[in-house]
C-alpha cells in the first residue's frame, strides 16, 4: 500500500498525519495514523459536495458509546487546512474481523473458523439484529444493507461499516443513503430506478437484517434461490424477489418455487422463528407499518435480547 505523510486538521482543530494506506474504494482511502491510533483516517478521492460535508459535520458531533460498540462512526471530521472543506474523517480502526460472508459460507467457516457451530452463527444472528436496532434507535437509516458491510469478530462480536453512506437526518435535512445491493432490496423497492433523493425507512433496512439472519443461519442461502416450479420463475433474482417468491414458505408450490435439494429446512428452528422468517420474506411485510425492532418489525424482529 501507498506510503504517504500528510496532515490534517480535526473539527476539534488538532492536527492529524496519515501514514500508510490499508485499503482504497471508489470514493475514498482509509489510511492508518502516525502515531499509531485507535482510529483511521478516511479521506476522499475528491473532496465532497457542501451537503456531503454538513452530513459528516453532523455525524461527528452524534457519535454515542451505544453506537460505537456497533458501528464505525465518524469521530470528526478532517479538513484540508489550505481550504477548510471536509476532505475525510476519523473512525474506529476496525481490526481482526472479517465480512459476515466468511462466516455464513460452509467452505469459508471451515478453512478459518473451524470451530465455529450453530451456537456461534446464532451469536452472530443475535449480535446483527441487536447492530440494527441500535442505529434504529438513535434515528438512523443504514440504506445500503449487504453482506460487505457488516464484520464479524472471532467472538461473534459485529461492527457495521461504511457508516458515511448511512441515511441520516439532520435538523429536518435528509441525508439519502443512495446506493443498493440488488439481492438486499426488499420486493416492495425492486424495479426503483435510482434511490437518489429516496426516503429508506427501518422497514427496509429490515428486510436486509431479516436477509443476513437466514444467510447466516442457512449455510448462506438466499431466501429467493430455489427451483423453479413454473414458467416466468426463476429468471432472475430480482424477478423472484419482486413477486414475493420465498422458496421455503409453507405456500411455496403457489408461489411456484420449491426449495433448493439438499438445503437445510426451516422447520428445524422454533415455530415463532419460522414464521418470523415467512412474515418477512412475503406479503405481510410489505403491508405492515414500521416499527421498531423491539417491537416487532414487518420485515423482522430482535429475536435474543441482552
Amino acid at each position: 500500500m501507498t506510503e504517504v505523510a500528510k496532515a490534517f486538521v480535526t473539527s476539534r482543530g488538532e492536527s492529524v498525519t496519515i501514514s500508510r494506506e490499508l485499503g482504497r474504494g471508489g470514493e475514498g482511502s482509509v489510511f492508518e495514523l502516525a502515531p499509531e491510533s485507535h482510529n483511521v483516517a478516511k479521506i476522499y478521492h475528491k473532496v465532497p459536495d457542501k451537503k456531503k460535508q454538513d452530513k459528516l459535520r453532523f455525524m461527528a458531533t452524534r457519535s454515542s458509546e451505544k453506537l460505537l460498540k456497533y458501528v464505525a462512526w465518524p469521530q470528526s471530521t478532517l479538513s484540508d487546512s489550505k481550504t477548510g472543506a471536509v476532505v475525510g474523517y476519523l473512525m474506529p480502526k476496525v481490526t481482526n474481523r472479517s465480512s459476515i460472508q466468511m462466516l455464513y459460507s460452509p467452505a469459508h467457516r471451515r478453512q478459518n473458523h473451524p470451530k465455529a457451530g450453530w451456537d456461534f452463527l446464532l451469536f452472530i444472528a443475535r449480535n446483527v439484529a441487536a447492530a440494527f436496532e441500535v442505529l434504529h434507535a438513535e434515528g438512523h437509516i443504514l440504506g445500503d444493507v449487504n453482506q460487505g458491510n457488516v464484520m464479524v469478530g472471532k467472538d461473534s462480536t459485529v461492527v457495521i461499516i461504511d457508516s458515511d453512506s448511512f441515511q441520516v437526518e439532520a435538523n429536518g435535512t435528509v441525508h439519502f443513503c443512495e446506493v443498493g445491493v440488488s439481492h438486499f432490496t426488499p420486493p416492495e423497492l425492486q424495479g426503483l430506478s435510482s434511490f437518489s433523493g429516496f426516503r429508506r425507512t427501518i422497514n427496509h433496512d429490515n428486510f436486509g437484517l431479516a436477509l443476513l439472519i437466514f444467510h447466516t443461519l442457512f449455510g448462506g442461502r438466499h431466501p429467493y434461490a430455489g427451483v423453479p416450479q413454473r414458467d416466468g420463475v426463476g429468471d432472475s433474482l430480482e424477478s423472484d424477489i419482486k413477486e414475493f417468491r420465498y422458496a421455503y414458505a409453507k405456500d411455496a408450490k403457489q408461489r411456484g418455487i420449491a426449495p433448493p435439494p439438499r438445503s437445510i429446512p426451516t422447520s428445524m428452528l422454533p415455530s415463532e422463528v419460522e414464521q418470523l422468517f415467512h412474515q418477512a420474506f412475503t406479503e405481510q411485510g410489505r403491508a405492515l407499518p414500521d416499527l421498531l425492532l423491539a417491537s416487532g418489525s414487518p420485515h423482522w424482529m430482535l429475536f435474543v435480547e441482552d
